[in-house]
């Protein structure tokens, strides 16, 4: 009897057959790339990460780049050495210029910068050829807030003695005649304090510890810190009985409330000040330019890597520091230098979004930033 021969049934196995084997093929390809690749060592095992501050050492963004190079090297695969170079000048500036236009993009190289940069490029612009902050590559940033302090000879009561101070009029220190000099004038302002007979606002100090050395020597009488810079040297002479904490700017809270930083909550903020000395809540044109001044210390302080870094490395770095603020030791420490519990970061794009809110300031800065500057 002849057999009968499904064809098209046995084209059906034939076809499903060669699937299977190129399928397994494909599988065997992919699991020896994949073996080769898992065989490679890290890309950070061996080499020096470099987080470069743009202040010289002692001031508040240097403790804080220093905080970050104890910790970040657990967090990153291959754990690099981690080194913290230093490179000061034109508040922050130079060092923003050179991470930007020399530094290589291999990701060896991480900028931990200070010095308020988005409210200087919003205020008095950078320089030609100087990368905007719209267009830098964020990795995160840390909100930071503004203490006043005083010499306790001049302020015997702290805030108390704003009005009535021991020595008329008093002497405010600062680095530059820039937006934070019309800041400090703004809350002068706010408590109805006069430029000539209340105060007057030297500059042209180089950094911290230039300020603090000021106050030691008695030519100045009231400076201002970033709370991370506070807990160090004028810490230790509020300790010491010689300086005194006049106020804190504050941060804003989610809601858009003003509230104590965290790393300082014992010292009052301007909105408490204001309204204990004169009887009333802050307001007006000063007050607008304080809160954006306020805003922009949420950018005070932020982690960014050279242009034209690979994604994936920044994605990595990225992954790095999101784990390293919550890493129990990290945050002992960071209680221990800076007076702060928890996180205090933002990454990535929640980071960058901050940065682009100071550059695009409201026209009241402007106005107020002319009217005070050449007072």
């Amino acid at each position: 009897m002849r057999r009968y021969i499904d064809w098209k049934k046995r084209k059906f196995y034939y076809n499903k057959f060669i699937w299977v084997g190129l399928s397994i093929l494909i599988i065997g390809l992919v699991l020896i790339n994949a073996s080769q690749l898992w065989a490679e060592e890290p890309y950070y095992k061996g080499k020096v990460l470099i987080l470069f501050n743009n202040f010289p050492p002692g001031g508040s963004s240097d403790v804080w780049t220093r905080l970050q190079s104890r910790h970040i090297s657990r967090f990153i695969l291959g754990q690099p050495t981690v080194i913290v170079q230093n490179m000061g000048g034109a508040n922050g500036i130079i060092g923003y210029q050179w991470l930007t236009k020399v530094a290589k993009p291999d990701g060896l190289t991480v900028g931990c910068m200070g010095g308020s940069l988005a409210e200087e490029e919003a205020t008095s612009g950078f320089p030609p050829g100087t990368l905007s902050l719209r267009e830098a590559n964020v990795i995160a940033s840390v909100a930071d807030a503004d203490v006043c302090i005083g010499r306790k000879a001049v302020f015997p009561q702290g805030y108390k003695s704003l009005l009535s101070p021991t020595k008329r009029p008093f002497v405010i220190a600062q680095q530059k005649r820039d937006d934070t000099y019309v800041r400090e004038a703004s809350i002068m302002n706010l408590l109805g304090l006069k430029k000539g007979p209340d105060y007057t606002q030297v500059y042209g100090y180089q950094g911290a510890n230039d300020l603090y050395l000021a106050l030691g020597r008695g030519e100045a009488d009231v400076s201002t810190s970033k709370v991370s810079g506070y807990r160090q040297t004028p810490l230790q002479e509020v300790k010491a009985g010689n300086w005194v904490p006049l106020l804190q700017c504050g941060v804003f809270s989610a809601t858009g409330e003003l509230i104590r930083h965290a790393g300082v909550d014992d010292i009052p903020t301007i909105v408490e000040v204001t309204r204990e000395l004169t009887g009333k809540d802050p307001s007006g044109p000063y007050y607008e330019y304080l809160k954006w001044k306020i805003l922009g210390k949420t950018t005070a302080k932020f982690v960014i890597a050279p242009p034209h870094t690979p994604k994936e490395i920044l994605s990595l770095l990225t992954e790095a520091w999101r784990r390293m603020v919550k890493d129990p030791q990290f945050l002992s420490d960071q209680e221990k230098v800076f007076g702060i519990k928890g996180e205090n970061m933002l990454f990535g794009e929640d980071a960058s979004r901050r940065v682009q809110l100071v550059l695009d300031k409201p026209a009241i800065v402007d106005k107020v930033f002319e009217e005070l500057i050449n007072k």
